[in-house]
């Protein structure tokens, strides 16, 4: 048997570079105007908390920026520049994207975790964790203008996909983990309007704002909620316990990855229907989509005894294009869709991981 080298290539992704971020990495987002990543660095007991900022064009830290300890989650304004940090302090750190630097520090309620914007009204929202309330920050003023008070919260749950804004219809969506619900705001009213019943354990929360439909991962399965109506449509069940599902709005398909099986289950939103199952590695916990390139990548959890993995995914195909080791604990991530990059923050190897595909020969035996 001899190898020969073909002349076809395929598409395969690499990690091509791991850059040095703060201690304890928790959140990243990704001003897609400027190119800027932001990463929230958690900090330990002896190190403080930070946002490592990024230069996608180069992969390169260029600023490290002071940040109230026990900063977690992060959200960007990319109209404005501004870049949101909440922190276990009860405040909201205000970056200036330009400037580097933090220019306000906003008194919220107690533990604040999750924080969503809306960029056509400049509003900020952040779910106080501790103070079952939502503050709405005014970006243009840098102060709290709103209290509005939601359901009740899980002490031992704080992750940052309870909330979400549809920007098209000024709807707040938040998960009230602490019971069966979900709390719908109106962002012209500052006031909760309605309150659905989803089941037990909320976990995730996100939206489709151009059929302005909302999905709720739940312990009976994933929610699907009419924004119009503000009614559940159906309940998707059979798909297991679903961690940190994405949306690719250009093809109408939801990724929900099964984080007791090997599955990533392929649903169609427009029959609410499961069309694929693909299998991926141990566990798999998130997804990230490039919309553009109609492509998925799905991270496992990993442990000491097997590596997290991250597995690229033709959307048009639902077949694996290939798997890598980006680094241990990847606990969140942005994409790249002018550069087909995908930045995973490794919370374990205190550094952010590059990906990017690569076009390599075929090889065949014979």
């Amino acid at each position: 048997m001899k190898t020969i080298t073909a002349k076809q290539t395929a598409e395969v992704y690499r990690v091509i570079k791991k850059i040095r971020v703060g201690s304890n990495p928790t959140d990243a987002v990704f001003n897609v105007r400027t190119r800027r990543i932001y990463v929230v660095n958690n900090g330990t007991q002896t190190i403080r908390s930070s946002v490592s900022v990024i230069n996608s064009a180069t992969d390169r830290v260029i600023r490290t920026i002071k940040v109230p300890d026990g900063s977690a989650h992060a959200a960007v304004n990319s109209r404005t520049n501004m870049i949101y940090v909440t922190s276990f302090t009860n405040q909201v750190a205000v970056i200036h994207g330009a400037w580097k630097s933090v220019v306000a520090l906003v008194k919220v309620g107690q533990n604040p975790v999750g924080v969503a914007v809306n960029r056509r009204t400049n509003r900020i929202y952040v779910l106080n964790h501790g103070s079952n309330t939502i503050s709405v920050i005014s970006g243009a003023k840098a102060r709290v203008i709103a209290t509005i008070p939601v359901g009740a919260q899980n002490p031992n749950f704080g992750g940052g996909n309870t909330i979400a804004v549809n920007e098209r219809t000024n709807r707040i969506y938040v998960l009230n983990t602490g019971g069966q619900t979900i709390s719908v705001i109106s962002g012209a009213k500052n006031r909760v309007i309605t309150t659905l019943t989803v089941g037990d354990f909320p976990t995730v929360v996100k939206l489709n704002s151009r059929t302005n439909r909302i999905y709720v991962s739940t312990s009976r399965g994933l929610v699907v909620i009419n924004g119009a109506t503000h009614s559940v449509i159906t309940t998707i069940t059979g798909i297991g316990e679903v961690g940190t599902f994405g949306i690719n709005p250009r093809t109408s398909t939801l990724y929900a990855p099964d984080d007791t099986s090997r599955i990533v289950n392929v649903i169609s939103t427009k029959t609410n229907e499961v069309i694929a199952r693909i299998t991926n590695g141990i566990f798999p916990i998130l997804i990230f989509i490039n919309s553009r390139k109609n492509r998925i990548f799905s991270s496992t959890l990993g442990s000491d005894a097997v590596p997290t993995t991250v597995t690229a995914i033709n959307g048009r195909t639902n077949s694996v294009i290939n798997t890598v080791s980006p680094g241990q604990g990847v606990i969140a991530g942005v994409v790249n869709m002018r550069s087909s990059k995908l930045y995973t923050v490794n919370q374990q190897d205190n550094n952010v991981s590059v990906i990017a595909p690569r076009r390599e020969r075929l090889v065949t035996k014979r």
